[in-house]
């Protein structure tokens, strides 16, 4: 049997190679599949026992609808039998996400890892003008899907509400 020192060092630099390849090929995709975000569609229901809700918090019952479109999230909610929906673009500009009599509220939306925040201002209308209200923080949401995909939480305004729904 021949010893040949040149063809032994090619076989440690040929596993060497498929190691690195693989640990690449692996690394990528477990990249890709962090960096998606959770798909909140679907139909949710608000679980009052779950949840802390607000102080001042009068809600009975709450349903939304996540619906995907294109590169927004539209939320149509239904509390106390009013209807109302709120569209957002997680891109991290700011936009008007509903508008009101009052005015409207300006929202930013953005992925924080899994956690769909949400930061909102109310831009307020009088006749012939638009006042900002500045000097106040904005208001605060982040969403997030339990990892079985069968509760989604919001958390309002930095714990002043948790709320627990339950997909339908």
């Amino acid at each position: 049997m021949d010893y040949n020192p040149r063809q032994r060092g090619g076989s440690k630099v040929m596993r060497l190679l498929a190691t690195i390849t693989l640990v690449l090929v692996m690394t990528c995709s477990a990249l890709a599949q962090a960096g998606a975000p959770p798909d909140f569609s679907g139909t949710w229901v608000l679980n009052p026992t779950k949840s802390t809700l607000a102080k001042d918090a009068t809600i009975k019952s709450q349903t939304i609808v996540i619906v995907y479109k294109k590169s927004a999230i539209v939320f149509h909610y239904k509390t106390d039998g009013k209807k109302s929906t709120e569209t957002y673009t997680p891109d991290g500009k700011k936009r008007a996400s509903l508008n009101m009599s009052s005015g409207q509220l300006m929202s930013s939306a953005s992925w924080h890892g899994s956690a769909l925040v949400i930061e909102s201002t109310l831009d307020i209308k009088v006749p012939n003008a638009t006042v900002n209200v500045t000097g106040l923080k904005p208001v605060v949401d982040t969403w997030t899907l339990a990892a079985d995909g069968r509760t989604l939480t919001h958390d309002a305004n930095e714990h002043e509400g948790v709320y627990v729904y339950e997909k339908q």
